[in-house]
């Protein structure tokens, strides 16, 4: 039993099928009993960029004619809706996300939209969200990003914010930190919360446990294998000295990516923590630089000039987590799998190429 499990996390994860719609009534709660917790959000959503004055009342469930119900609306002292708050954890976004909702808000004053999701989603869950406003065809301004905060501006005087359940509670906590009963209430929330960003384990649903999950995990390891023997025939692979090397992450395997101009030590393999919090594709490379242990490729400093073309797509094809360097291998959906092992390797030779270009590394 885990002792830092609250009693709303223990009945929630127990006996509702949707965690999403207890933290949203429970948030709604904290809101509506303290002025403080309410200008806590306000300050949130004028770090963001809209400044929605002060906020009078908050409601679920506020429907509207075009059957869109958000799952909290804010309103300010003359009942105007000035902002949406839509709880997530591990759902994802309905078909009205975020486009819908950010045409029902008011253009002529700044209200915003704001979304809740695990810390962990952060990354993915944004560029999903931007993807589909840039899609809608509405203007979407540059995004700002913070710790704690992302925010871009969608024309007129709206917003569409993302923060974690974390950065709410703390920042409503803190605001709120002389009120006893606030306090427990943000406590019993956080439990439910915390357990929920961590990624530990969600309870398994029946149509989860079917052969299809197992058959598509055995079907990712067999394209890793297949684009590694491709790459080493092809000649922008190097599978001498390495091997198959499973990580806690997932299945996958070492190579070297290059041309005599210069290699990178790379892992290749299902990365479940970056498929669930960064992209959405199970497939990544871990680059690795000759400090690492590798013997003589090329510095990682280099290996990050070489591919900077990555950076300039959109999403960006090469991401820095701490001190390690990823890229991202897109898998086509809805395709056979030869559609999608030449779309792998196609890609896998695009990244071998830029590291390989010539240069003249110290080596």
């Amino acid at each position: 039993m885990n002792e830092d499990r609250t009693l709303l996390s223990h009945l929630t994860l127990k006996f509702a099928s949707s965690p999403e719609n207890i933290a949203t009534e429970a948030l709604r709660h904290i809101l509506e009993s303290s002025a403080a917790a309410r200008g806590a959000l306000r300050g949130l959503l004028q770090d963001g960029g809209a400044d929605v004055g002060p906020i009078a009342r908050v409601s679920t469930q506020a429907g509207d004619a075009e059957g869109r119900i958000p799952d909290l609306a804010v309103f300010d002292k003359q009942g105007v809706e000035r902002g949406l708050v839509e709880a997530k954890f591990w759902a994802g976004l309905m078909k009205s996300q975020p486009v819908g909702y950010l045409r029902r808000l008011p253009q002529d004053r700044p209200t915003a939209l704001l979304f809740l999701a695990p810390a962990l989603r952060r990354y993915r869950l944004w560029d999903e969200l931007r993807n589909r406003v840039l899609k809608a065809g509405m203007e979407l301004g540059a995004s700002h990003e913070t710790p704690e905060l992302r925010s871009a501006s969608v024309g007129g005087k709206r917003s569409l914010m993302l923060t974690s359940w974390t950065a709410l509670l703390d920042r409503i906590a803190r605001e709120a930190d002389t009120e006893a009963g606030t306090l427990a209430d943000i406590a019993q929330l956080r439990g439910l919360t915390d357990h929920m960003d961590g990624g530990d384990f969600l309870p398994l649903r029946p149509e989860e446990l079917g052969p299809e999950f197992a058959r598509r995990m055995l079907g990712l390891q067999r394209l890793i294998d297949r684009a590694a023997r491709q790459g080493k025939k092809d000649g922008w692979a190097n599978l001498d000295g390495v091997a198959v090397t499973p990580k806690a992450t997932g299945y996958g395997r070492y190579m070297k990516l290059g041309s005599a101009s210069g290699w990178a030590g790379a892992w290749f393999g299902v990365d479940c923590r970056l498929w669930a919090g960064r992209r959405a594709t199970p497939l990544w490379l871990q680059f690795y630089g000759r400090s690492s242990g590798w013997k003589t490729p090329l510095p990682v400093d280099e290996i990050r000039r070489r591919l900077a073309p990555l950076r300039t797509e959109d999403p960006p094809g090469l991401i820095d987590i701490d001190s390690d360097l990823f890229a991202p291998v897109d898998v086509p959906t809805g395709v056979e799998h030869e559609v999608v092992f030449e779309a792998v390797v196609t890609r896998l030779k695009h990244i071998a190429d830029l590291v390989g270009q010539a240069g003249d590394p110290e080596t």
